[in-house]
């Protein structure tokens, strides 16, 4: 006995079906609609549970923001031809939130494929246009606003963007930074962070906090007064919070521009190289070369020379 074809021309996307389409046919596992609602849920929650075990909890959240907006190109190659039409930056994300959900699905060489025949490129931001980016930034009005902004929020959250400037890290490391200094200080175990002889905050001992694919934190230079007022305060807030703590205060957010004043104000005293290092735009191999102990003493003497007017200015404000 044959088993019979059922008719039908609807496609099963790969987190459900796709509304466009329709069954000619009967539904051989036939279940409420809330049913199958919970099982699209509970997929996506997997993938970012996957997607937890190698990113940041906030890069993670990107990644499946992204790829649930764009999962479709994966079922239907054709609809890649959408991504031509994105700027570079948000391509790229979006390109980098496929290929993870590609490779969770195990799809992942359907997905070159896709690639290869719409020209798609992973194109990064090249040093020029970092270059004209801080250009084109006006930061003395950044400078300007952090003064405000410091002086109208609790001193928690005024704490973390002084570190964070201080810092050249970015505003979410810098809360996680900071976190991790108060609860291990709280322990007395804060040298498993901070080089005491460097003044040198050890991020890339904590890769589930700090290391990513990409542009990683490993060392941060750090004043005894700025870990003191850091120890004193006990911030334990997350990035999220301080955004809606700013606007809260009538102000519009500036703090991705904070690492920019940072890198600014250590060009005059350090060569670029060494600014790249500080904010993490070399490779761990190349970071394994830097990590020289008076190589690094140098670094941190010329780091804390140039941040030195602003941390006693910034410092007095929050006081």
């Amino acid at each position: 006995m044959t088993r019979p074809v059922i008719p039908f021309k609807k496609h099963i996307t790969l987190f459900g079906p796709d509304p466009n389409w329709e069954w000619t046919g009967g539904d051989l596992n036939p279940r409420p609609p809330e049913c199958k609602k919970l099982e699209i849920e509970e997929q996506w929650a997997n993938f970012g549970f996957w997607l937890l075990k190698t990113h940041t909890k906030a890069h993670a959240k990107e990644i499946l923001r992204y790829a649930k907006k764009f999962y479709l190109i994966l079922e239907k190659p054709s609809l890649a031809s959408q991504l031509l039409m994105l700027s570079k930056d948000v391509r790229r994300v979006t390109m980098s939130s496929l290929s993870n959900l590609s490779k969770f699905l195990g799809v992942y060489e359907n997905w070159k494929q896709t690639i290869k025949n719409h020209g798609l490129k992973w194109e990064n931001t090249s040093n020029l246009e970092t270059f004209l980016s801080i250009l084109n930034s006006n930061l003395e009005e950044t400078e300007s606003w952090l003064r405000q902004v410091i002086q109208k929020l609790p001193k928690n959250y005024s704490t973390v963007l002084v570190f964070d400037v201080l810092t050249g890290l970015r505003p979410s490391e810098a809360a996680i930074s900071c976190k991790l200094i108060t609860e291990l200080s709280e322990k007395n175990k804060l040298d498993l962070y901070l080089d005491k002889d460097l003044m040198m905050l050890q991020h890339f001992r904590f890769p589930d906090l700090f290391l990513r694919k990409s542009k990683n934190a490993y060392i941060s230079f750090i004043t005894p007064e700025l870990l003191n007022v850091v120890i004193e305060t006990k911030p334990r807030i997350k990035y999220s919070a301080i955004d809606t703590m700013i606007g809260r205060q009538g102000f519009n957010t500036r703090t991705k521009q904070l690492r920019k004043l940072y890198a600014t104000k250590l060009r005059n005293d350090l060569p670029q190289e060494m600014v790249d290092l500080l904010q993490g735009r070399i490779s761990q191999t190349v970071f394994m070369k830097f990590y020289y102990k008076p190589l690094l003493k140098d670094i941190q003497q010329k780091t804390i020379q140039a941040l030195q007017p602003l941390q006693l200015e910034l410092l007095s404000l929050i006081q």
